[in-house]
């Protein structure tokens, strides 16, 4: 072969080689598409095993309300307080979420404090509609499970959701805060059936973003983005089984 020739193969678009990584790219976390295949599913089962023990942290904080009913009085009586509690929460928790130790206690410590903050509610639906409560739980189970179940195994990606998840949230933030002073209980329906569709749907973000782009390091914010979501569900759930009552 003709040595100038080969040259010019050498320089053609096609025959470019990748740059080498960074230094930066090199330490950077691998996401959970780009790890080894054991590397991403110990991610995956991180991220589940600590959703699971943050649930049960909240199922604690259900029942810390219910021995201390005082602390359920002042959760029922400052709202606006246990708003901004819960986006102080939720911040706090993500800024942490590299810190060892400190990780994972802000992360039981935010959903105990969801516990506790839904106490009231739990409390007040355990008198006028129990069953209400496991159906609510029942049906966040399966319709949760459902959904995770689709992504793992339909292999979609729904990053394509984001832009329709970001603007129903705000939608539904603002609705809910408008219903405080209207106390309007057909608004407070509509907002509950919106936040069901809403946080369905981030079921299947949140699930198709763990397991293709989260980095391997991120099995806190995982874990706390999928408990909001079935957190969410469950109390549009517990409203929508309630609806009608004061």
């Amino acid at each position: 072969m003709n040595p100038f020739q080969s040259q010019n193969q050498r320089q053609q678009p096609g025959h470019w080689q990748q740059p080498e990584p960074s230094a930066w790219d090199r330490l950077a976390p691998r996401t959970a598409a780009q790890a080894s295949l054991a590397a991403r599913l110990g991610f995956i089962r991180k991220v589940y095993a600590l959703f699971f023990i943050a649930t049960l942290f909240a199922v604690g904080g259900v029942a810390l309300g219910f021995m201390f009913p005082p602390l359920m009085d002042v959760v029922a009586s400052s709202p606006w307080i246990i708003l901004l509690l819960l986006f102080g929460g939720v911040i706090g928790a993500q800024a942490v979420r590299h810190v060892p130790g400190v990780n994972l206690l802000a992360l039981f410590g935010f959903t105990t404090l969801t516990g506790v903050i839904i106490s009231p509610i739990l409390w007040y639906f355990g008198r006028v509609n129990p069953a209400s409560i496991w159906q609510a739980g029942v049906l966040t189970v399966g319709i949760f499970g459902g959904l995770t179940a689709y992504v793992f195994i339909s292999r979609r990606d729904f990053s394509f959701l984001r832009g329709m998840v970001v603007t129903g949230l705000i939608v539904v933030i603002l609705a809910g805060i408008l219903n405080i002073f209207l106390a309007s209980s057909a608004l407070g329906f509509a907002v509950a059936a919106a936040a069901l569709l809403l946080f369905s749907g981030f079921v299947l973000y949140d699930t198709s973003n763990i397991i293709r782009r989260y980095p391997t390091n991120e099995y806190v914010a995982g874990a706390l983005s999928l408990y909001l979501d079935a957190f969410n569900i469950f109390l549009a759930l517990l409203r929508i089984l309630n609806a009608g009552r004061r």
